[in-house]
């Protein structure tokens, strides 16, 4: 297997993706556990899985975002839930959410849960 491309944080304190992170979504067993994290992690059993390929991504920040829009008009703690959940650092919140607001918050989370998918997968085959 492939060296895996990871997250590293950038000096805003957001994340920068390296080797083109999102295009572990052209595959469909990579895009669906990443849909299923997603769901787990933000508890969001009716986000749609995409098909696989170039849109993938944007899809699935579409239905992120989607989440993050009523929980924030709702003032709701499940958004506070989520970020937790995802594991994001506040610094990484505020650099995500202070460039792009919410729209970058949601692809940050796509990445994140993206990122773990991809470290589950390359420790399972190493050890």
């Amino acid at each position: 297997m492939a060296t895996l491309a990871v997250f590293s944080n950038g000096m805003d304190g957001t994340m920068s993706t390296t080797g083109g992170l999102r295009k572990w979504l052209d595959e469909a067993e990579i895009l669906r556990a990443a849909v299923a994290q997603l769901r787990k992690d933000l508890e969001l059993p009716e986000l749609v899985e995409p098909p696989v390929g170039e849109g993938a991504f944007e899809a699935l920040r579409a239905g992120v975002l989607a989440a993050l829009e009523r929980w924030a008009a709702a003032n709701s703690a499940a958004m506070s839930r989520a970020i937790n959940r995802v594991d994001l650092t506040e610094r990484q919140v505020n650099g995500a959410t202070g460039a792009e607001g919410l729209p970058g918050l949601a692809g940050l989370m796509v990445l994140r849960c993206l990122q773990k998918v991809l470290l589950r997968k390359h420790f399972s085959v190493r050890g």
